[in-house]
């Protein structure tokens, strides 16, 4: 199995999405004699998921064989009606980035405390948005930007326009790389590396493959048929939560209805305001790099 492992890594392969049965192989026996394995896989490489990133692998009955026959399906890709907001941290170097957050938090709002911190925020999202938001696109138009301007320069290498051009394109792309790296390895959620050029291709692929993985291509509801389509999906979700919350829970007893187990020294210290440099600790071990909370900002 070891060399099994390390020639799938070796190769750089990666297992498809895989629905259907779990496991693809059984020894046809029965009792305590039956044994039941997941032996066969679909993979892919880089390329696959670049190209197929929606596709899945599907294992279905094994009939009068050992072994379970294993399908792939190919879906068109299909974008996302709306995305929603996430915090990207190389927004953080932006140089008027403090400037949008100090001009959204002075504004006055309504409301108890929280609430006018949760309008804070939400208000900071339509400010943020209009920053970049797809550097990988940006860099590659500034790399052809400056291949344009460096092939007029071998034409007239004494035009200092085009010399001052060229500077100010290098280091905007320096910058708008390292945004690069940034985004992909936050997309990638890889916590035990640095961003940087040289990983951003890395940071890349492993978000694509965790992109085709978190993809659901088709789900059971509860009536036990097959959804595929992305609109009976998102419909099958919205009503299973729906009658998730609606059901009517057991009776809980009341707070009041338990003995009280605290000293008065403790319930007082407990119950006592928190201070400044208790909410800056708090807020400092905050891992930047962790997932999104629902209102999109993470850390």
């Amino acid at each position: 199995m070891e060399e099994f492992n390390w020639a799938l890594r070796s190769a750089e392969l990666d297992e498809l999405k895989t629905t259907g049965l779990k496991f693809t192989w059984n020894n046809m026996r029965s009792g305590t004699a039956a044994i039941s394995k997941k032996l066969d896989r679909a993979l892919g490489n880089w390329q696959w998921f670049k190209h197929f990133g929606d596709s899945y692998a599907h294992t279905s009955n094994s009939g009068i064989s050992d072994h379970s026959p294993i399908s792939i399906q190919l879906m068109q890709q299909v974008q996302p009606s709306g995305r929603p907001f996430k915090f990207l941290n190389f927004w953080a170097d932006h140089p008027q980035f403090l400037n949008i957050v100090r001009s959204e938090w002075d504004k006055p709002y309504e409301g108890s405390p929280l609430k006018r911190i949760q309008l804070k925020l939400k208000g900071l999202k339509y400010q943020l948005k209009k920053l970049c938001t797809r550097p990988d696109s940006e860099t590659a138009n500034l790399r052809q930007m400056l291949k344009n301007v460096q092939l007029d320069l071998d034409e007239k290498p004494n035009d200092v326009d085009l010399k001052n051009q060229e500077i100010r394109l290098k280091n905007d792309l320096a910058i708008s790389a390292r945004n690069e790296g940034a985004f992909f390895k936050q997309k990638s959620r890889i916590q035990w590396l640095k961003e940087g050029d040289s990983n951003t291709v890395f940071f890349h692929r492993v978000a694509k493959v965790r992109q085709s993985k978190n993809h659901i291509a088709k789900i059971l509801n509860e009536h036990g048929a097959w959804l595929e389509s992305q609109q009976d999906i998102a419909q099958a979700g919205v009503e299973y939560f729906k009658n998730l919350f609606d059901h009517q829970g057991r009776h809980m007893q009341k707070v009041d209805d338990y003995p009280k187990r605290l000293w008065a020294d403790h319930s007082n210290l407990l119950g006592s305001p928190d201070t400044r440099n208790e909410v800056v600790k708090d807020f400092s071990t905050l891992n930047p790099n962790k997932a999104p909370d629902p209102d999109g900002y993470n850390g």
